[in-house]
C-alpha cells in the first residue's frame, strides 16, 4: 500500500511540475507579446484614420514599418495607397521596407497610381533609383512605366540614360513610348541620336559661314 501511495504522490508530482511549466511558457509567450507590440501612436498622431489603422494593425506592422509608412505618407502617398503598399509586401511574404523610395519618386513627380503600378509590377526596388532619374531628366511617367513593364517580362529594353539622350535629340515622350514597344535597339538609339548631332551641328556650321559673309 505504501509503495502504491508513493507511486501515486510522484505521479501527481509530476503532472504539477508539468502544468506549472505549461502555465510558464504560456506567461512567457504573453509577455513576449506585450513587448513586441507595434506602436502605432505616430500614425495616429499624424492622423491617419481608426479604419486605415485597424487595416494595418491586421497586418501586424512592425515598428520599423510603422517609420517606412510614415516616410511615404508624409510623401503624399494616400491613407489607402499605404495600406495597399504593406499589402503588396505581404502578397509576396515581405516587410514593407520602400518607404523611401516611395518618396523618392513622389519627389521627382511621379503621380501616386504611377508609383503603385510599379509595385505592382515589382520593379521598385531594382528600378527606383533609375525611374527617379528618369523623371528628373523630364521622362513622362508613361516612358518609366513602360520602360518597367519591359523588364518585368525579362524583355531587353533601353536604360533610362539612352532615353533621355532620346529625349534630348528632339523625340516626345509617345514617341518614346512607341519606340519601346516597337523593341528600338541601342544601336538604332545610336543612330538617331548620331544623326540628330550631325543635322543640328551641320546647321551651326552653316549659320557660322553665313556671318562671315
Amino acid at each position: 500500500m505504501g509503495m502504491v501511495r508513493h507511486a501515486a504522490f510522484v505521479c501527481v508530482r509530476r503532472v504539477s511540475c508539468a502544468l506549472a511549466f505549461v502555465v510558464w511558457l504560456l506567461f512567457l509567450a504573453t509577455g513576449c507579446n506585450k513587448v513586441r507590440q507595434t506602436n502605432m501612436s505616430p500614425l495616429d498622431a499624424a492622423g491617419m484614420h481608426p479604419d486605415s489603422l485597424e487595416q494595418l494593425h491586421e497586418y501586424h506592422v512592425n515598428d520599423s514599418e510603422v517609420q517606412q509608412i510614415l516616410i511615404a505618407g508624409r510623401a503624399g502617398i494616400s491613407e489607402q495607397g499605404c495600406v495597399k503598399l504593406v499589402s503588396i509586401a505581404r502578397s509576396r511574404h515581405r516587410v514593407f521596407a520602400e518607404g523611401d523610395a516611395v518618396a523618392g519618386l513622389l519627389g521627382a513627380g511621379m503621380k501616386e497610381n504611377s508609383v503603385m503600378e510599379l509595385v505592382g509590377l515589382d520593379q521598385l526596388n531594382p528600378f527606383a533609383g533609375e525611374a527617379v532619374a528618369m523623371r528628373l531628366a523630364g521622362l513622362s511617367d508613361d516612358v518609366v512605366l513602360d520602360v518597367a513593364r519591359h523588364r518585368a517580362k525579362g524583355e531587353p529594353v533601353l536604360a533610362g540614360a539612352r532615353l533621355a539622350e532620346l529625349r534630348d535629340a528632339g523625340y516626345s515622350n509617345a514617341q518614346l513610348v512607341a519606340e519601346l514597344d516597337r523593341g528600338i535597339t541601342d544601336k538604332q538609339a545610336d543612330e538617331a541620336i548620331a544623326r540628330h548631332n550631325y543635322l543640328v551641328g551641320g546647321h551651326a556650321f552653316v549659320r557660322q559661314r553665313g556671318r562671315r559673309r
